[in-house]
This record gives C-alpha cells, structure tokens and sequence, in this order.
C-alpha cells in the first residue's frame, strides 16, 4: 500500500505575526522538521501543502498549491488526498511541532489494522478533557477522498464535521505532542 506524507503549510499565521512554517524548531525551519519526521514513514513521497511554491523553493519536498486557493486544512486535506489517488495520505499540520514519529507510527498501525477512513491522533489533559486533532493523521485515500472533495464544494470548511462522516479510529499521544501553537507567547514556551 502506497504511503507517502503531507505537510499542511497554507495557514496566514495572523496571531503568530510571522509564517509558522519558517519558525525556527530543534535547530530547522518547522517545515523542514515535519517534513524529515514523515519521510522514513512515507516511502512515496513527502509534500509540503500551501500557498506560494516560491516561499517553498530552496527546500527538497514537493510543493502542492491549494487546490482552492487555500480554504483553510479541508483544502489542504483534498489537495493530498487528490495527489496521492491511492493508499494511505498521512497528514500534520506544520504548527504541530511537539508531534514525534513514534506518534506517527502509532496512527499507521492503526491503520494498517483496522477498516478505518481516517486514524487521528487525540489526547487528555489532567482534567480529562479531550483534544481530538485530525491534523495529526492518517487518511484511506481510496474512501475519503470524494467525500471530502464533496464537502468541500459544498462549503464545508470544518475537518472536524468532515471527519465524523467516516469511520474513524482515534490514537492516544502524550497531551503536550497536540499543542498547537498560534502566538508568540505560545512559541516562546515551546523554546523554554
């Protein structure tokens, strides 16, 4: 089965002030670590998802644009999901940075035993409350795609509302993998 990986990188980052994707993480642009992170996983390939392939010239990956001109992570999602054509599409968001590739070797297996659509991480803080994150994620091409190609023309922009139409399984990560990170005070403690 065919496996190849997916960046998301077409958000404005407009709280965070500047492009997420070129934050600096563990010595790298966000980009370039994600990117690295799903490669030994993705034998296929990696890509990166987003605007502008200019922005995304000097790095090695592929750059897809937004099939729809960058309608938020649906649109990346579909975008993956129509390159890829079969298989398994792994997606991360380029803002997850605390994701780990023990978190996406988790979600393949899932898959790989299970008849599930898509495979999405989620986690519990102390206080059991849930984070469900399926920009943390693996997709079954073949059932997803012209559902999320449908809700997409259809207007929907939500990935949660989107997901809950397929069969679904969830795999449990450390809360602190899922943190999502929009602002400088959130980037600043991910530094500290």
């Amino acid at each position: 089965m065919q496996r190849r990986g997916y960046v998301l990188a077409g958000g404005n980052s407009r709280r965070m002030g500047v492009d997420k994707a070129f934050l600096p993480v563990s010595s790298q642009s966000a980009v370039e670590r994600q990117c690295q992170l799903l490669q030994e996983l993705c034998p296929d390939g990696v890509f990166i998802v987003g605007r502008s392939k200019e922005l995304f010239a000097s790095y090695p990956w592929v750059h897809l644009e937004d099939q729809d001109g960058g309608q938020g992570p649906l649109d990346g999602i579909a975008t993956a999901l129509n390159h890829a054509q079969e298989g398994i599409a792994f997606i991360l968001a380029v803002d997850l940075f605390m994701v780990t590739r023990d978190d996406f070797d988790a979600l393949y297996l899932a898959m790989i035993h299970s008849e599930a659509d898509v495979v999405y991480a989620y986690s519990t803080d102390d206080t059991h409350i849930e984070v469900n994150q399926p920009l943390c994620s693996a997709w079954r091409v073949s059932s997803t795609s012209d559902i999320v190609n449908r809700s997409l023309a259809a207007g929907e922009r939500k990935v949660s509302q989107v997901v809950q139409t397929f069969e679904t399984m969830r795999v449990l990560v450390p809360y602190s993998h899922l943190a999502n990170f929009n602002s400088p005070d959130d980037f600043s403690r991910l530094k500290s």
